[in-house]
């Protein structure tokens, strides 16, 4: 260790003149923690815009890539509109469809007697209806054991009928509803349709004696017919041609309903804008990074800089000296050039028919959109769904067999858009360390990328810096130690000979 004298003989602020002579070597590590510090920021931003490309890819035109939201239908119902509503359509829903319902899917329900409660007695005890002898104080917790369509319940007599309802409703196995009114227990079940003995009957038993119903509905099932062919169902939901309809009431003397299906021109038109909405954001946010200004002028500070601002300066600082880190980045550069083309590029089913985002009323708008999409005419738009539904269809979905030409014609843009989206993703990940498939923006960086390799130099060239700023400190001290010790030495050989004459 390096014994540091200070000094004491010269008179010289000896730390003060070693702190000058440092600063000079610490430029060159400061240099350092400048680039280590904007190599940080780089790689954060392209984590910002990748995860929003994977967010994009995976949550959003997942979504718009399901072939029913583009070739959606709607039903109208005439005729006898009272026996059966349509509660929604799928895309091989086509045609008409009459249908008569001849009678509903039944659930059983068995309605039991009890003893007759006290006439004060809103909410009676399970002894005062069922069991025997009971006496309210004396028997109250008398076990008492009730099953409902095989499922056993365990009660004591005390226990309110409300609270054995609650409990018998509540439990799924027992698939039953248990009612009561008026000294009478209804208990029915759940499914409809007369397909099991479950759901045949709705059976009660109190300590396994068996309860005799006095009224008794059996479980049925809904018998209808469709364009003629008479069809079964034990609910009264039903599908039939992709058209999930629920029968309401027999048709009777109302006659057929007739079920017509069109496309559904408002659901595919809001999908579309939703797309659209989602792409322009993206867009916005990479050309944004792309067109930043770039001020070289502002670089990371340094400690000491930072030291001697207020926190608002810093903020004003880094902001600038964080702008423009992605500045005509390639990778991003080249996935909006490929996005941008393919949004000029039109489908064709090789059978002659093409179609394009701009033969159906949707633009790229001005220059100065840079390449975001704009609904120009709605009417348009509106007017090729419903005249070419399938063509629209295939211009978004269709999966060709070239998906990495932006330019490719048997491809749709949604299919494009996600090779694209997905091969930037890779070469961010390559070069960056982000994640291909992570949208979340804490999210740790891959070890092994280009701007990692790059953190790792630096890294060890600042330790290196840091024990070569050591050793150099260490010898301006034993520099001006040397000095001290020669200049006392000096000085008291000086006063020996000033005492000797």
């Amino acid at each position: 260790m390096t014994v540091r004298i200070t000094g004491l003989s010269s008179g010289m602020d000896v730390d003060a003149m070693v702190k000058t002579l440092m600063k000079a070597e610490q430029g060159k590590k400061d240099k350092l923690v400048q680039q280590q510090t904007s190599l940080q920021w780089k790689q954060e931003a392209y984590r910002d815009v990748s995860t929003s490309l994977v967010d994009f890819r995976q949550n959003k035109m997942s979504n718009y890539n399901l072939n029913s939201i583009l070739t959606a239908k709607k039903a109208d119902v005439t005729g006898n509109t009272s026996a059966v509503s349509v509660t929604s359509t799928d895309s091989t829903f086509k045609g008409n469809l009459s249908v008569t319902v001849n009678a509903l899917a039944q659930a059983a329900v068995n309605v039991y007697d009890t003893k007759t409660p006290p006439a004060a007695s809103t909410d009676p005890a399970l002894g005062e209806l069922f069991g025997g002898t009971y006496v309210p104080g004396v028997n109250a917790s008398d076990a008492i054991k009730l099953t409902v369509n095989g499922k056993d319940f365990n009660f004591t007599k005390g226990d309110t009928i409300s609270s054995v309802i609650s409990k018998i409703n509540a439990d799924k196995s027992a698939n039953a509803t248990v009612m009561y009114a008026g000294g009478k227990l209804s208990v029915s079940n759940n499914n409809t349709g007369d397909f099991s003995s479950v759901q045949k009957n709705a059976t009660l038993s109190v300590d396994g004696a068996s309860q005799t119903a006095t009224s008794t509905i059996a479980g049925s099932d809904a018998k209808y017919t469709v364009n003629g062919l008479a069809m079964t169902s034990s609910t009264n939901n039903v599908t039939v041609n992709g058209a999930n309809m629920q029968l309401k009431s027999v048709s009777g003397s109302g006659g057929a309903s007739v079920i017509s299906s069109s496309v559904d021109t408002d659901k595919i038109v809001n999908a579309i804008k939703s797309f659209i909405t989602d792409y322009n954001a993206i867009l916005d946010q990479v050309n944004g990074k792309l067109k930043e200004a770039v001020y070289r002028k502002y670089q990371p500070l340094t400690q000491e800089e930072e030291d001697a601002m207020s926190d608002k300066q810093v903020e004003l600082w880094e902001s600038k000296a964080k702008s423009g880190l992605l500045s005509n980045d390639s990778t991003l550069s080249s996935m909006i050039s490929s996005m941008r083309s393919m949004m000029v590029t039109g489908f064709d089913d090789g059978k002659g028919n093409k179609i394009s985002l701009q033969s159906i009323g949707i633009t790229t708008g001005q220059w100065t959109d840079y390449g975001k999409l704009v609904i120009g005419d709605e009417k348009k738009l509106r007017e090729a769904i419903e005249a070419n539904p399938d063509g629209v269809a295939k211009l978004f979905t269709a999966t060709g067999a070239d998906p990495k030409n932006p330019t490719s014609t048997d491809s749709g843009i949604f299919s494009k858009i996600n090779t694209t989206v997905l091969t930037a993703l890779q070469s961010l990940s390559t070069n960056a360390g982000t994640s291909v498939y992570s949208a979340d923006k804490n999210s740790s960086f891959i070890v092994n990328s280009s701007v990692g390799e790059q953190l790792r130099s630096i890294a060890k060239k600042i330790t290196d810096q840091d024990a070569y700023l050591k050793r150099k400190e260490d010898q301006y001290y034993a520099q001006f130690s040397a000095m001290e010790t020669a200049m006392n030495k000096y000085s008291s050989q000086s006063m020996a000979f000033s005492n000797y004459s």
